[in-house]
């Protein structure tokens, strides 16, 4: 891995110097061009598998909400943030959890879920495309797979994902396992650190003023989470993310220091209300 890095320095560097480029550094040009493209499809290629086995594990412990109008109208919104700001290589995929549960979660290479139970507490559009936008954040920021560390320190270059479970051995295959044991503890018990949490919200929050949604609205959603914060009960927000508090506290701080306070836009509170009244 490193000595390709040092390739493709060296070959920067002739370029940035001035020099006319020979056959010789044209060929090595399109050497590396494929090397560095053939292990970014392969490192992108592991992190979907990944991804695809701890959702299988989400699925496990939570059923598919059976509304395909509800589905649909959240795929339509979640695929219209992702086509905007997500990874243009890998294909999102979006489910409603059947659960009372208030709670969202990421797998890696694409695979979004929120639960019936969050999607019942929210308001209008503007807030659903804020939680989804958080949980696009952490797969855009690859937040499972560097507190694994199978990110490679060449980030540049290559995937570590793609190093450390290449191949279809058997050891392959129990690597990938016990990861996806662990992303899954991760997701249901142990949470993202508190400046990963918010590292989503602010990039959430930016998406939302992209797009012309109204970023209020996702503090409000925030705050409407205290409530149900009670101790014990299907309606308690999973202990895997910080206090309402610190996030709120991050997100109105970075609100005011970038000055986005006066900002407004769109929240589509009927359409909203029209898909998720409906029994």
């Amino acid at each position: 891995m490193r000595h390709i890095s040092n390739y493709l320095w060296l070959y920067i560097f002739i370029l940035s110097s001035g020099f006319a480029v020979s056959a010789q550094a044209q060929e090595f040009r399109q050497r590396a061009h494929h090397i560095f493209w053939k292990n970014q499809e392969a490192g992108t290629e592991r992190e979907i598998d990944f991804g695809r086995g701890v959702s299988a594990k989400i699925l496990g412990k939570y059923p598919l909400l059976r509304d395909e109008k509800k589905v649909r109208y959240i795929s339509r919104i979640g695929t219209g943030i992702s086509a905007q700001l997500g990874r243009p290589e890998i294909r999102y995929y979006f489910g409603i959890l059947d659960t009372e549960e208030i709670n969202a979660f990421a797998a890696p290479g694409g695979y979004v879920f929120i639960t019936h139970g969050a999607l019942k507490l929210m308001r209008n559009e503007a807030q659903l495309a804020g939680v989804l936008a958080h949980e696009l954040a952490h797969i855009g920021q690859k937040h499972i797979i560097r507190k694994l560390k199978l990110q490679s320190t060449d980030t540049s270059m290559t995937s570590g994902i793609a190093q450390v479970l290449g191949g279809a051995t058997l050891a392959a295959k129990i690597a990938l396992e016990r990861l996806n044991d662990l992303a899954f503890k991760m997701l249901m018990e142990e949470g993202l650190s508190k400046e990963d949490e918010a590292d989503a919200d602010q990039k959430a929050l930016e998406m939302l003023i992209t797009l012309g949604y109204d970023p209020q609205s996702y503090l409000n959603f925030l705050q409407s989470l205290k409530p149900h914060l009670s101790q014990g009960g299907a309606e308690v927000l999973s202990k895997t993310h910080p206090t309402i508090e610190f996030r709120y506290q991050s997100l109105s701080e970075f609100i005011s220091r970038h000055n986005l306070d006066k900002i407004q836009g769109k929240k589509n509170e009927n359409r909203f209300k029209k898909i998720m009244d409906t029994p």
